[in-house]
């Protein structure tokens, strides 16, 4: 019966190391924001949204100037009530023309932004499940999002994967 317990409890403790070894996960963690802000493709990509901006601001410009020039012809006092009355409804076109270019422009450069992104993180993604599997790697967590507590910085990726990124656009 001793023997029998003895056996018993051995038994159950090669079962727990096996369970607990069977459970014993490899995992890694990536900065997806630090990629973003530091990949090629991410510099790449602030230049092409600066650009843009620039030439939207151009023409925000150019309209505002017209506005202001337009008011000041409006308030010259010597031009006629029917020559004022053609001036403001220039004015409020150009006005209306304005803030509709503003909001298409606004609109315009989110698109862009959220086109640009979505490209790098499709690359980023893929080059991140590519080097779990091939380092046998059971889990990435993203740490930019403040949801990781703590982690070990040898366990770290992202420098990893900014590497791969910036190899695999040249």
């Amino acid at each position: 019966m001793k023997k029998l317990s003895i056996l018993g409890l051995v038994a159950l403790l090669g079962l727990i190391v096996l369970s607990s070894n069977a459970f014993a996960a490899k995992i890694a963690f990536v900065n997806l924001k630090k990629v973003m802000q530091e990949s090629n493709m991410g510099n790449q990509a602030k230049e092409q949204l600066k650009t843009l901006i620039e030439a939207k601001k151009m023409v925000i410009q150019r309209k505002e100037n017209n506005l202001r020039n337009l008011m000041q012809k409006l308030n010259n006092k010597k031009i006629s009530k029917a020559e004022k009355d053609k001036l403001r409804q220039q004015y409020s076109k150009a006005m209306a023309d304005l803030q509709q270019y503003q909001a298409q422009a606004s609109q315009e450069v989110r698109q862009k932004e959220i086109d640009i992104t979505n490209k790098i993180l499709t690359k980023a993604i893929g080059i991140i499940k590519d080097y779990a599997k091939k380092h046998g790697i059971d889990a990435v967590f993203e740490t930019s999002q403040g949801n990781v507590i703590y982690w070990n910085n040898k366990m770290d990726i992202t420098k990893i994967v900014i590497k791969f990124m910036n190899s695999s656009t040249k």
